[in-house]
């Protein structure tokens, strides 16, 4: 029995090591998710095109807000290679019932960019897709700042690469935060968002609806491969079983070895 205990301690203080980790972590990298918020919509970017435009203008469904940059080499790009997917796979028509919006958090980044990632990524959509229904946009730091904290979306700069989460935002055409959608993975280690909860989450947005999620788990953009997060989760989850299956032991011990404690649990069940 002792040895139980010997493993769950060391078990025990795996897991809190990875919780603190992920705490200091998400001090100045991560998601402060403010369900039920508004993102100002008074603030101006470019588009893929060079036009300057209002959020108030291309907000006016139920929106997808994707941060990224266009020339980074880890997340993004697989992130919105996935976001074409999905929508080629869900039964919502873009830019009738929803919009789709990536947003550079490079303010370096310029149209051209913007407009290169646009034509690559909308090459991947096979259902019919108005160009207006997925946007691309660019922005002075201000900007983006502003939309980023208004959203509770933190990134870090570290020489021209930006650590950060890769996460959906679905926002109303008021404005209002309705929903957070971290993609999970497949069987190969690459990004994948359910169709279903992607309708879902265009649902709510459109209802106005203010929805928490349960999966807090952060996706990493510098230096990341997913194969390897997919594989850290499945550890942990590993861990979480065995730590379920040492409790069970315990208590079947303590029960089968103390009759007394097997009576009493009795008594208190009657």
């Amino acid at each position: 029995m002792k040895r139980f205990f010997t493993i769950g301690l060391f078990i025990l203080s795996l897991v809190v090591s990875r919780t603190a980790f992920a705490a200091e972590i998400n001090t100045a990298v991560g998601v402060d998710k403010k369900l039920g918020e508004n993102i100002p919509l008074d603030i101006h970017f470019y588009d893929s095109n060079g036009q300057k435009v209002l959020l108030k203008d291309i907000v006016t469904k139920p929106t997808v807000i994707d941060f990224a940059y266009y020339k980074c080499t880890g997340i993004c790009t697989p992130l919105m290679t996935e976001i074409a997917d999905v929508i080629d796979k869900v039964d919502l028509a873009p830019g009738k019932d929803f919009n789709i919006i990536t947003v550079s958090i490079n303010p370096n980044e310029t149209p051209k960019d913007a407009a290169n990632k646009k034509a690559e990524m909308t090459a991947l959509i096979n259902k019919k897709f108005p160009p207006d229904s997925w946007r691309f946009l660019t922005g002075d730091s201000t900007a983006i700042k502003t939309l980023a904290d208004a959203a509770g979306f933190h990134f870090e700069r570290q020489g021209n690469t930006f650590l950060h989460t890769g996460l959906l935002i679905f926002i109303s055409k008021e404005g209002k935060i309705c929903r957070y959608l971290e993609p999970g993975y497949d069987t190969k280690g690459n990004f994948q968002i359910l169709p279903l909860d992607f309708k879902m989450s265009i649902i709510d947005a459109a209802r106005g609806q203010a929805i928490p999620v349960i999966d807090e788990v952060l996706r990493f953009c510098f230096a990341f491969q997913p194969k390897n997060e997919m594989l850290v989760n499945y550890l942990f989850a590993a861990i979480g079983i065995f730590m379920i299956l040492m409790v069970g032991a315990f208590v079947k011990f303590v029960l089968f070895k103390h009759p007394k404690n097997n009576v009493t649990l009795q008594k208190i069940n009657k």
